[in-house]
């Protein structure tokens, strides 16, 4: 306590040195923390696609309009001025194996989609020949990010998540 007084000084600056010294040992100084909470899980996921067609390109295209269509509020007033928004739909994730639940995965709570990013045509951009619609990509990529809703306690994690 008295090393800490000392060192607070201006005055006496190298005191405290000089006294560890003469102690053969030092004062460690140590950082007191308080436990402010934790944060929401996230998850991330990316998906490389590979159409090998028009027709797979058409549902790669369908993919991505449903998570961005499910990621984003809705007026409910009808006024696309108005104030009062619903909440973007939820995703209750699952990760399989075989038709069953995967067991050596954690679970995930129920999520909303942050942010999507779709990256099309990869290092360079290929389309389908022969389309007269706008060519789709050879190559699509979508990065998800999840958040959970709930916070996960000790609790839920013995229930696996």
């Amino acid at each position: 306590g008295a090393l800490q007084l000392i060192s607070g000084i201006p005055s006496l600056a190298g005191a405290k040195e000089a006294v560890e010294l003469g102690m053969g040992a030092i004062v460690a100084d140590r950082m007191e923390m308080a436990f402010k909470g934790i944060e929401k899980r996230k998850f991330q996921y990316t998906f490389k696609m590979l159409p090998r067609s028009k027709d797979e390109a058409d549902e790669v295209k369908k993919i991505i309009d449903m998570f961005k269509f499910h990621m984003l509020p809705e007026m409910l007033d009808g006024n696309a001025r108005g104030r009062l928004m619903s909440y973007p739909s939820t995703f209750d994730i699952k990760y399989m194996y075989q038709n069953a639940e995967n067991t050596y995965l954690n679970k995930v709570s129920e999520c909303y989609l942050e942010s999507m990013d779709v990256d099309y045509g990869g290092d360079r951009y290929k389309t389908h020949e022969g389309t007269a619609d706008g060519a789709p990509p050879v190559e699509t990529t979508i990065t998800l990010q999840f958040g959970e809703i709930e916070l996960i306690t000790r609790e839920r994690a013995e229930e696996g998540f």
